[in-house]
């Protein structure tokens, strides 16, 4: 009978179909990564999905293909390529990933040989740590993990099929394939080692990722690489120009713009209001931002940006509180900030633009992925300081714009300009009439009450406004036609009426209000929370203040704040986000502040384990000599029990083992292979091999324990309890015969 017992395997075909399906799935999961960046390449993502998706389900339609389809696709990708980079010239990084898509596409699709499965790994890779990289998503570690043990079975069916004659390109015809009867086979072939060597494998690939993660130091990805800066548009209704209802637009969209860590939930004293950018100049119902020339916006680049000049935090109320903002990507390239602040850090070196006129922040393009920056020490003013360039404009103005063919009209006078008809400016003069009466001297808060009072008892708020289509300027239609609106509208129609009255005025977008999440302690904003409300300005205190005139947002006094009032997050939401921010927190926040302050902890940790464990031994040593004055106290023989216990159960574990793996492979529904039995009386086997194998050694009762064991090893099965005396005798000849062998070298 033959010696050897014949293992199952999966067939030549079944491994290149376990191969092609791997990198299929690698393929996909490579598409998926790159469908969160901001490519302009939705058609060839869907298209590439479709594609392999179905490629796996029903692969045979794929293998049906002619050559001749694979041998032109190769010629038209690059075609499609060269064309796309030439019209896309002025940015070069969303023409090579939509050239990568299309090779993903390709490669996974086409017969493949070894080194085009090589190929195909390094192609996923790519993309997905491209991917993560650019958009630093908590999917990315997601898709990371799922991506590892896929690549790490491709690699492994490639080297296993990288072996002597079968190494030879071979392609599966995939007629007889079923998902079901392929699985069935790997799981009934594979070997709990090979899983557990994996296990370990990944874990170490894990840990070594983690390791270099927090080793290496920090730096811009973008900025290391610049055709990895992608170009995206923000939101319209945080752009530098702003038509009606673009605002509005953004309340309906659910999704998180913003994250603050704040230092306690004390620290937001009164609603808070997320100013991003104020426009000043209006046209036709939109509001735009003037200042565009080099003369008032200041780049710079920058890690630490000091707060404003004129309006910084005072020393006496400086409190070194940290509030970490996590601005989503694709909203806006200014920075929402609520008011004064005493300095703002980045996680590195930043190209800015200032524009300290406005006081607003923006970056040097839209961030395609989420941005973090800490301020320290904010407050929550409803008055900010004019700049002084504003105040001598508006001290030296005269009242009269001049010739309108001057146009445009200098910053800051912008804020006073209406290019209205005659008919629309008469509206408002009259308007004004009616509000002011026969008052010449109103503050800016006296006018703004009066003017929010009005506007709040004869509009009410909605997102499906009237009174805007009919002729002439849109904001001032509905003031005199209409009675719904949204909160542009209040804000535009406030504006138009306080130039009208020799005031002037701008609109201001951002965000007011936000949740709380209760998992993490952090605060939450949502882009259905963007609010456009309007800063006007006093001459007598020389400063912008906050006025809101929708309805419900803040009283009809602008003098008067609301205060925190938000609601509580809880639930799976809430915690889903909670690791959204703990992702940012731990990964996307790590610099190199976090890796000084983690090496410190680990020093510290590794001090504290050594002197715990000097204290243990010291224990262990006292406990000794206790144990040698006191043997046979109760104490004493509770220990020695106990360690004698733990010390036969792992013997009874260890010499049982083989059994315990009958067990388990049984409650796993996995063929058995080579039984308790037989695996015993194979170590035996060795054993007794190495014995014979020595010099001037011929002993029969070792052949004839030999004999005994290799029918249980190779012959018919044989139960434990039949197989029990040989295995004895077996352990009772190796022990005599290695005493006799310790005694004749003496």
């Amino acid at each position: 009978m033959s010696k050897r017992i014949k293992q199952g395997r999966l067939t030549l075909e079944e491994l290149h179909e376990l191969k092609w399906l791997a990198g299929a799935i690698l393929a996909l999961l490579s598409l998926w990564s790159l469908s969160a960046l901001e490519l302009e390449s939705g058609l060839y993502l869907l298209v590439g999905i479709l594609a392999v998706f179905t490629s796996l389900m029903i692969p045979r339609r794929v293998a049906a293909l002619p050559p001749l389809v694979w041998h032109l696709a190769g010629p038209a990708i690059l075609l499609v390529s060269l064309v796309d980079f030439v019209f896309g010239f002025t940015n070069f990084f969303p023409p090579l990933m939509r050239m990568v898509i299309l090779l993903l596409l390709y490669r996974a699709l086409a017969p493949r040989t070894r080194r085009e499965d090589l190929q195909l790994v390094l192609l996923c890779l790519f993309s997905v740590v491209v991917s993560g990289a650019l958009t630093v998503s908590l999917l990315f570690a997601v898709q990371i993990l799922l991506f590892t043990p896929v690549a790490m079975t491709l690699l492994f069916v490639i080297c296993l099929l990288d072996r002597g004659p079968d190494a030879a390109s071979y392609f599966p015809n995939w007629t007889q394939f079923r998902w079901r009867r392929l699985v069935v086979r790997v799981w009934r072939v594979l070997d709990l080692r090979v899983l557990l060597l994996g296990a370990l494998l990944f874990g170490f690939v894990v840990s070594a990722s983690t390791g270099i993660f927090v080793l290496i130091p920090r730096f811009n990805l973008e900025r290391a690489i610049p055709f990895l800066q992608l170009q995206t548009k923000p939101k319209t209704g945080f752009s530098d120009h702003v038509k009606l209802n673009s605002v509005s637009e953004i309340t309906e969209d659910y999704s998180i713009a913003l994250r603050v860590d704040v230092p306690s939930l004390d620290a937001i004293v009164s609603k808070p209001y997320w100013r991003i950018l104020a426009l000043d100049e209006y046209d036709d119902g939109g509001f735009s931002l003037s200042m565009l020339s080099r003369e008032f916006r200041k780049p710079d680049r920058v890690r630490t940006l000091p707060g404003w000049a004129d309006w910084r935090i005072p020393p006496h109320e400086r409190r070194a509180r940290q509030w970490t903002f996590y601005f989503e990507g694709g909203v806006s390239r200014y920075l929402p900030l609520p008011g004064a602040f005493h300095s703002m850090r980045f996680p590195t070196k930043q190209d800015m633009v200032r524009m300290p006129d406005l006081h607003v922040i923006g970056l040097e393009r839209v961030p395609q992925s989420a941005f973090s920056y800490q301020v320290e020490d904010l407050v929550w003013p409803l008055r900010s300081p004019a700049s002084l360039i504003e105040n001598e404009a508006f001290r030296d103005f005269n009242g009269d714009f001049g010739n309108k063919d001057k146009r445009p009209v200098r910053f800051p006078l912008t804020t006073l300009d209406l290019d209205l008809n005659a008919r629309d400016r008469a509206h408002l003069t009259e308007l004004n009439r009616v509000l002011i009466g026969e008052a010449s001297s109103l503050s800016a808060a006296q006018y703004s009450e009066l003017v929010t009072s009005h506007l709040r008892q004869n509009f009410q708020y909605s997102l499906k406004p009237n009174g805007t289509d009919g002729p002439g300027d849109p904001v001032v239609g509905w003031i005199t036609e209409g009675s719904l609106g949204h909160c542009e509208l209040f804000a535009g129609a406030f504006v138009l009426l306080a130039r009208d009255a020799g005031y002037p005025a701008r609109m201001v977008v951002g965000f007011v209000g936000g949740t709380w999440n209760a998992v993490e302690d952090f605060f939450v904003v949502r882009n259905r929370d963007a609010h456009a409300w309007v800063e006007i300005y006093d001459a007598q205190a020389q400063e912008w203040l906050r006025v809101d005139p929708t309805p419900g947002a803040s009283p009809n006094d602008p003098e008067v704040s609301l205060p925190a009032n938000f609601e509580i997050e809880t639930g799976m939401s809430a915690w889903v986000d909670s690791l959204r921010m703990q992702w940012y927190r731990r990964i996307v926040n790590f610099d190199q502040k976090d890796q000084i302050e983690l090496a410190t902890t680990m020093i510290d940790f590794g001090d504290e384990l050594l002197e715990v464990m000097s204290a243990r031994l010291k224990e262990f040593g006292a406990s000794l000599r206790e144990w040698a004055t006191r043997p046979f106290s109760s104490r004493s023989f509770v220990r020695a029990g106990v360690i004698i216990a733990l010390c036969l159960a792992t013997i009874g574990i260890w010499r049982s083992r083989y059994y315990c793996l009958d067990v388990l492979l049984r409650i796993l529904k996995r063929p058995p292979g080579l039984g308790a039995v037989r695996r015993e009386a194979a170590r035996y086997l060795a054993r007794l091999r190495v014995r014979i194998e020595e010099p001037d050694t011929h002993d029969p009762d070792l052949d004839a324990i030999r004999g005994e064991l290799e029918a249980l090893r190779f012959g018919p099965e044989v139960s434990v309890a039949a197989a029990r005396p040989i295995l004895n005798k077996a352990k009772r000849v190796l022990r005599s015969k290695r005493g006799l062998s310790e005694h004749g070298a003496m």
